[in-house]
């Protein structure tokens, strides 16, 4: 028996690394000899959990367990090799007794608490190795048994709200269906299943994949693995495929219509330009001439207008933003058109008594009064054409009105759609209204039309505009000089007001900050207040529109994305869809000074 003693002395390292104590009693004295270092192998001290005889032991000992310990332990003083697994304080320990000499027993104790949570810990970490998101534990019914989750991942409910629960409460009724057929089969047949599914909360929608997994015959696993990301670059792939059916669509209509309209004053041109070589005949001479120039101006709008849309649909127009007379040209543009308007129309401006100054591009602004002035007289026979201009707080609002023909209620709704033309025999491309929308999108505004048949139509569009004082003897080719010794602006957009205030702070000693909480609010305020700088919070980044309207008005002005992930893929989407650079929260003044000198000089 004694050589118990001697393997146990062998073995006692690798007992040691196992995490198993050794113990040797006694008999005669109840005294423990510990061979390793019994109470940190076995996690007890850091429980309070010490003693050094049989006695002590026995007392710490859960009542209910006493017996056991003393049969296993008698059976080793009589020369009997047992086991007995017992509870101390909040520990549950198995220890193998094992007779060592007349008055002797060794004792070899494992934590068998501590071995579980490791275990799990281990488990867990397997887990958070392979399965990026969760588990769900269900049973057939649907109802939560366990869920597992990697460290430091929060899902909408917490463990303790979930366990227990009938998940039909969480899923929409159509998912929990899904989801309950699976689990059966799944179990029935013990077979892997998967499913894709998708979650509402707080208005966004979440996706996933679950796979099932049968367990113990009458449990799933179900690994949950968010697969947004897949859906999102699917749903790209699909609108660019879309896109890309769309611009052959678009192509071919392109084709097909500009093969009518270039060929209608091309024929003229060619075949008048015969009639010109051999007619001698002054007044048929100059008859001839007029329908050839006709025909040439034609044909160049018609170049114009596609070679226009295209460059504004690429984004390739440049915009020239200053401060503009608003009065003054209207007036110009009301002139050019006078003249070209039929015996019984009249052509009306409805301006303001006070001049406005409104900070934004002349010669687009003409352009669209051009488009829609130039529409309105080619359909309106008697009456009136009414130039209006109108003003509020945020918008400048133009408008032409007119008493012709109208428009029927099912063109409205595509009236600014490509090569849409209220008749077939008037001349013109059908781009100029998809022109004007384009525009008007760039100046950070809103075109709409009203319209009745044979009553007339009402086109409007709305520019941003904030009322100023304007010095008018200042010309508008100095105001680059009124602002050149003001102070920097940066153009600050944030929906969290702690965040707002906080990088408010950091900034308003050195820069005056244009602060943004209003998404709806931020092309517009950036035409008119005119920034050095963006700041814009990633939530906001997001949002691609705003960002390629910014990038179409200047492609110069720095925008930085403030972030709060340091996730490569999240910096690397911010500067491919137009940031010129990422900065992540939480960060210093130095650091955000450091960010903003090194684009504003």
């Amino acid at each position: 028996m004694e050589q118990n003693i001697s393997v146990i002395n062998g073995l006692l390292p690798v007992l040691t690394a196992g995490k198993t104590g050794v113990w040797v009693c006694d008999n005669t004295s109840g005294q423990l000899d510990f061979k390793n270092d019994f109470f940190n192998v076995l996690g007890l001290k850091r429980l309070d959990i010490e003693f050094s005889t049989l006695e002590q032991l026995r007392k710490a000992l859960h009542a209910d367990c006493l017996p056991v310990f003393d049969e296993a332990f008698s059976a080793a003083a009589s020369g009997k090799t047992t086991s007995a697994v017992y509870r101390l304080s909040t520990q549950q320990l198995e220890t193998t007794f094992m007779p060592a000499g007349e008055n002797s027993v060794v004792a070899c104790t494992v934590n068998k608490t501590a071995m579980q949570q490791d275990w799990e810990k281990q488990y867990r970490t397997l887990v958070n190795t392979l399965f990026p998101n969760f588990i769900f534990v269900f049973d057939e019914n649907f109802h939560y048994v366990d869920v597992i989750t990697p460290d430091g991942l929060r899902l909408f409910h917490t463990k303790e709200e979930l366990l227990g629960q009938d998940a039909r409460q969480y899923y929409t009724p159509e998912v929990s269906e899904l989801f309950i057929a699976n689990i059966r089969e799944c179990l029935k047949n013990n077979k892997i299943k998967e499913v894709e599914h998708h979650i509402e909360l707080h208005g966004s929608r979440y996706f996933y994949q679950a796979r099932i997994v049968p367990v113990d015959g009458d449990k799933a696993f179900c690994l949950i693995q968010d697969i947004g990301d897949r859906v999102r670059r699917m749903d790209e792939l699909l609108t660019q495929r879309q896109r890309a059916e769309e611009s052959n669509r678009m192509k071919s209509a392109l084709i097909e219509n500009m093969s009518h309209e270039i060929r209608t004053p091309l024929n003229a041109v060619v075949g008048f330009s015969e009639f010109l070589v051999n007619e001698l005949m002054p007044e048929k001479r100059q008859k001839f001439i007029d329908i050839v120039r006709n025909s040439n101006n034609l044909l160049l709008q018609i170049v114009n207008d596609i070679l226009d849309l295209s460059r504004l649909e690429a984004g390739l127009s440049e915009f020239f933003f200053e401060e503009v007379d608003v009065l003054t040209l209207v007036m110009e543009v009301a002139e050019k058109h006078a003249f070209k308007t039929k015996t019984n129309v009249r052509l009306l401006p409805d301006l303001p008594d006070e001049n406005i100054y409104v900070h934004t591009d002349a010669n687009r602004v003409k352009q669209l009064l051009d488009h829609l002035i130039a529409n309105a007289i080619k359909f309106t026979e008697k009456g009136n054409i009414v130039i209006k201009v109108e003003e509020d707080t945020e918008h400048l609002t133009f408008s032409v009105s007119d008493t012709g023909c109208g428009i029927s209620r099912d063109k409205l709704d595509v009236i600014f759609d490509r090569f849409e033309k209220l008749s077939r025999f008037t001349q013109g491309t059908g781009l100029g209204l998809t022109i004007c929308k384009a525009i008007v999108d760039r100046l950070g505004g809103n075109i709409s039309v009203t319209s009745e048949v044979n009553q007339g139509s009402v086109f409007s569009f709305t520019i941003p505009y904030r009322h100023t004082q304007i010095d008018t003897k200042k010309s508008i080719g100095n105001t680059r000089e009124l602002f050149a010794n003001q102070r920097k602006k940066v153009m600050l957009v944030e929906t969290s007001p702690e965040d707002m205030k906080n990088v408010t702070d950091m900034l308003r000693k050195k820069y005056d900050v244009i602060e943004i909480s209003d998404i709806e609010k931020i092309v517009s305020t950036f035409i008119l207040d005119q920034p050095n700088i963006v700041l814009m919070n990633m939530e906001t980044v997001s949002n691609k529109e705003i960002i390629t309207k910014i990038r179409a008005i200047t492609p110069s002005i720095p925008v930085i994305a403030m972030t709060t992930s340091d996730f490569y893929h999240d910096q690397r989407w911010a500067l491919d869809n137009g940031c010129t650079d990422v900065i992540s929260k939480p960060f210093s003044p130095s650091r955000l000074e450091e960010v903003v000198l090194a684009f504003v000089v």
